[in-house]
């Protein structure tokens, strides 16, 4: 009697704790630059909803009698925060509320960037912080 050899296809337990490791392995190491990645791709929101915030301020300053006098992000925008709210937006009037710098400052999950904590635009154009014009704008 010939009797049929049956073969069982499949994975054993080793296999599959291997397979598991691996790939446990490459999350490790993959997750921190994604998260970098995320963190430097958020940054773009700071520096356009500052330029916009600039726009909106010439607006204003030309609607209020050549005066920057209680401008506000909320004021002028609708919101201290930007379009995410990866970061939060404020306006620092001088020279008698002839000038100003806007700031934006990151929060929440963009809090932990600290290549990029902050950016400043004042009335001239001039960007800031100095020190991080180069890699954050």
């Amino acid at each position: 009697m010939d009797k049929a050899r049956t073969t069982l296809v499949g994975f054993t337990l080793i296999e599959l704790l291997i397979t598991i490791a691996i790939v446990a392995i490459l999350s490790t190491l993959a997750y921190p630059s994604y998260q970098s990645f995320i963190t430097e791709a958020r940054r773009g929101e700071a520096s356009r909803e500052l330029q916009n915030l600039a726009a909106g301020m010439e607006g204003y300053y030309a609607n209020n009698d050549s005066s920057y006098k209680d401008a506000s992000p909320t004021r002028i925008t609708g919101s201290a925060l930007t379009e995410h709210g990866y970061y939060s937006l404020a306006v620092t009037l001088s020279n008698n509320n002839q000038s100003y710098i806007l700031s934006a400052t990151a929060t929440g999950r963009q809090a932990n960037d600290s290549e990029c904590p902050s950016y400043t635009l004042t009335s001239t154009g001039k960007k800031g912080p100095a020190a991080t014009i180069d890699r954050c704008w």
